[in-house]
């Protein structure tokens, strides 16, 4: 949506969309000098072109060069990101661990449940639902009735039709 912004660089108004940060003077000026320090960096020698060889960080072997921030072998890629994404989500649990853990305390206090079944109560162990492995198989059984027979109910609607 098109809406007056301010431009960051020199403060002017202009018209531009939600990711419109600068008035069209300072985009093009903008443009230009990084197309300037990208081709300094290439004459320098500092950027790697795609297809090229290059070593990974992690384990030294080399690999193919398919984008231009890859640090990592394929080998190598999905561990790094695995122990990227624990690092992230263990210093956000850090910060955010007075919001996320009362909820988890109540879940964790839970000491009984209903079995689905018979409705007794019973000590919830690994996520059962019921309160025996007789119970477990009459609901089971209650449930491929249920289902066998709104399969029949169905295809006997088509049939009609």
């Amino acid at each position: 949506m098109i809406q007056n912004r301010t431009c960051r660089e020199c403060s002017c108004s202009f018209e531009g969309g939600p990711r419109a940060y600068y008035c069209l003077v300072c985009r093009a000026e903008r443009q230009r000098k990084a197309s300037r320090d990208s081709k300094a960096r290439s004459r320098k020698g500092l950027t790697r072109k795609l297809g090229s060889i290059d070593k990974c960080e992690r384990c030294g072997k080399d690999y193919e060069i398919a984008g231009p921030l890859q640090r990592f072998c394929p080998d190598c890629q999905p561990v790094h990101t695995l122990e990227y994404d624990r690092e992230t989500a263990l210093r956000y649990y850090h910060v955010q661990k007075d919001r996320i853990n009362p909820p988890r305390k109540i879940k964790r206090r839970k000491t009984s449940d209903v079995c689905l079944w018979c409705g007794n109560r019973f000590d919830p162990v690994n996520g059962r639902t019921t309160c025996s492995d007789d119970c477990k198989r009459l609901l089971r059984n209650k449930r491929v009735r249920d289902y066998s027979q709104r399969l029949k109910e169905g295809g006997e609607q088509s049939d009609r039709q």
